[in-house]
């Protein structure tokens, strides 16, 4: 039998070898008609829109980083105004979030986007884009708010989509305890990830357990909150406590920092 996959002695060009003469062609305006129709579809049926969005962006940010590293000038600018510096966050605040979005290295990037992926996609799936989005942020923000309690005025920068992992990682967790699953794979994950690199240099394992702590808090609030708000749609009860737990963390950051610079 021919083998449809190669081309050659041992058969015809396959459909997927560009060789093949009756392999379709698309312009580009019928691949973004594809890439929309399927954007559409997945949006519809809460697929991992928004988990691919981040991980783009998170790739699109490294390269960036990675050009910039042939002009050091510009690099240690654009890194001054976008990594987190415990004791400038109070005049940049911005970077709370913006140095989630920020990477070392390869390796880096690599692990951090394959766990996002994979975690991100079935958290989407329960929450849906808008709330799973808000989970994502004030886990990020939980994760750079926890590494500024611990270091204070300190002025060494990090970076990392990490914390905001570790929130979905929390909030995984919190579901998978209401609906009594086990999870002794993630429980073993969480240890290997969290706990071990405390004993590690060089790993911001406060933004770990920070943004661990703020998925699982945020998760647990909004299955189990006010009885007023639990028949509310899942959005209005983000809206409701995603508001409450960015506000709490901000007024601790804030609080941390002044003293530490002032007092």
């Amino acid at each position: 039998m021919a083998n449809p996959f190669t081309p050659g002695a041992s058969g015809p060009a396959g459909p997927w070898d560009p060789r093949n003469p009756h392999r379709p062609q698309q312009n580009f305006s019928q691949r973004w008609q594809r890439f929309t129709r399927v954007w559409s579809n997945n949006w519809r049926l809460n697929g991992p829109n928004i988990t691919q969005a981040i991980v783009a962006l998170n790739l699109l940010v490294f390269v960036m980083q990675e050009v910039l590293k042939l002009f050091p000038v510009a690099s240690a600018t654009f890194t001054s105004y976008t990594a987190l510096i415990s004791g400038y966050s109070l005049f940049y605040p911005w970077t709370l979030l913006t140095s989630a979005f920020m990477h070392t290295g390869f390796t880096h990037i690599l692990m951090n986007m394959l766990i996002l992926y994979f975690v991100g996609k079935e958290l989407e799936k329960l929450l849906g884009h808008r709330a799973f989005l808000s989970m994502y942020l004030i886990s990020a923000l939980g994760g750079s708010v926890a590494y500024v309690l611990w270091h204070g005025a300190a002025i060494s920068a990090v970076m990392g989509a990490s914390g905001a992992i570790y929130g979905l990682f929390g909030a995984m967790m919190t579901v998978y305890n209401r609906i009594g699953s086990r999870s002794q794979g993630m429980l073993l994950f969480l240890f290997i990830t969290l706990f071990v690199p405390i004993f590690f240099g060089n790993v911001a394992w406060q933004a770990h357990l920070g943004g661990f702590i703020t998925g699982a808090a945020l998760s647990t609030l909004m299955m189990r909150g006010l009885p007023i708000w639990r028949s509310a749609s899942i959005n209005k009860r983000m809206a409701i406590y995603g508001t409450f737990m960015t506000v709490l963390l901000l007024i601790a950051w804030s609080a941390r920092l002044v003293f530490a610079l002032f007092f």
